[in-house]
């Protein structure tokens, strides 16, 4: 069935509680709609998806996490990729691209790489599967694994190592022949499989087979800011906690009004990774060694070289992700701190949506540092050429990670709240967190 959008209600008929969804962006109270197989319900004033309903909820997401975990596997059994070049040839695995960078002694990038495309995303789709499962045979543990499943969903980045190897070929097809082994197209399945299992699951429907939504004592009513109705909402579970209650009843996580200390580290994440990012630029993030003549590549550099050698879909990839767009998530970042002290009047209107687009856009920085990493491990050629990451690619990879713990630590609440204490009288202390 064709998915279709659904805005939720704000009818002040009193639903069942069950019903009722608190917005994680916008703080507002709705009655979510009866969903049908293949519909999914969004906030009716900010757009944030909310609910969803997908066929099969326990057959397709174990189908696509179980064949996921089977792709990974085989990508890591036969030949990845093959380069040929002036009579020599290298052969690279999947595991090489982070095990090459360990005996170079980059261990932390090593661990890095290692984590973004293997350990996370294999964590992840067992995870899919134990919970899944765990529908059908009440398997222990279940509340636990939902909890690690989204706190490591950001982190899984197969799709973003997919887009580096083909910026590396490339780079290199035109200096070399290039073999895909078979490898390659399991690691390809692999990510659509990973992506597909991600899209049919929802996190509400998850948690309502895991246990039932617990019914807070406070009446809530839809329409109203969940703070103007002494409510708050888990984080992890979406369930409705009163203010009065420090802990959800059904996932046992601490519920807070809201994040703490949300602008403070957030400004401070983002400083930080403002003072990384200058040297990330200076620092080569690529050290090239052809016939004993070492050539040192910066982020600039490499573009411009790239550019001269008329690579230019490569070159504007590069320039995106690596020069634009961590420049942008820090500015738009500091500028949504900034919106959160003015008044209603002087705020845009669409600034969740773009939270949400910096927030989704900002780990594709990431690519620079994995086509690095892929690099130095499959141009291994000894004294005719080889590849090695330079100290800048640690540096940018810690500029990005800046960016992604600093937009996860925003609590897009805040733009709303001062809307709340305008209509309906209720404000919020960020120091005392009521």
């Amino acid at each position: 069935m064709t998915a279709t959008i659904a805005q939720a209600q704000l009818d002040t008929k009193a639903p069942a509680v069950s019903l009722l969804a608190l917005c994680p962006h916008c703080d507002l109270v709705q009655r979510l709609p009866d969903l049908q197989s293949g519909e999914e319900a969004r906030c009716s004033r900010c757009g944030h998806h909310l609910d969803a309903r997908h066929p099969e909820p326990v057959v397709r997401p174990v189908l696509y996490a179980g064949s996921a975990l089977f792709m990974l596997l085989l990508a890591n059994l036969f030949p990845f990729v093959s380069m040929f070049a002036a009579g020599n040839s290298n052969e690279m695995n999947f595991f090489d691209t982070s095990s090459v960078l360990f005996t170079e002694h980059h261990q932390w990038l090593a661990i890095l790489i290692w984590l973004f495309i293997q350990a996370v995303p294999a964590a992840c789709m067992f995870a899919i599967l134990y919970l899944k499962l765990g529908m059908v045979y009440a398997l222990p543990a279940r509340t636990w694994v939902a909890r690690v499943l989204y706190m490591l969903k950001p982190w899984s980045m197969v799709d973003i190592f997919l887009m580096g190897l083909i910026i590396s070929f490339v780079k290199l097809v035109a200096d070399a022949d290039i073999s895909l082994g078979p490898s390659f197209w399991a690691f390809c399945l692999f990510c659509l499989l990973h992506l597909r299992a991600f899209q049919v699951i929802d996190r509400r429907e998850l948690w309502s087979k895991i246990a039932p939504c617990p019914i807070p004592q406070v009446a809530a009513q839809p329409g109203k800011s969940g703070l103007a109705q002494n409510l708050k909402l888990c984080q992890v579970c979406t369930a409705l906690v009163p203010i009065t209650q420090t802990q959800c009843s059904r996932c046992h996580t601490k519920v807070r009004l809201r994040q703490r200390a949300s602008l403070q580290n957030t400004i401070a994440l983002l400083i930080a990774a403002t003072l990384l990012y200058i040297p990330a630029n200076l620092l080569p993030i690529m050290r090239t060694v052809s016939f004993g003549e070492t050539i040192d590549s910066t982020i600039i550099s490499g573009l411009v070289l790239m550019w001269q050698d008329g690579a230019y879909p490569v070159a504007i990839i590069i320039l995106i992700a690596s020069v634009i767009v961590p420049v942008a998530k820090i500015l738009i970042m500091f500028w949504l701190c900034y919106l959160t002290r003015l008044p209603v009047s002087q705020r845009q209107r669409h600034s969740t949506q773009i939270y949400r687009l910096v927030d989704w856009v900002g780990r594709w920085s990431m690519v620079d540092v994995l086509v690095v990493a892929i690099m130095a491990a499959l141009v291994r050629f000894d004294l005719l050429m080889s590849v090695y990451p330079g100290v800048g690619a640690l540096v940018f990879a810690a500029v990005v990670i800046l960016t992604m713990l600093a937009a996860l630590s925003f609590d897009p609440r805040l733009l709303w709240d001062p809307l709340t204490e305008q209509h309906e009288g209720v404000g919020f202390d960020a120091a005392t967190e009521r």
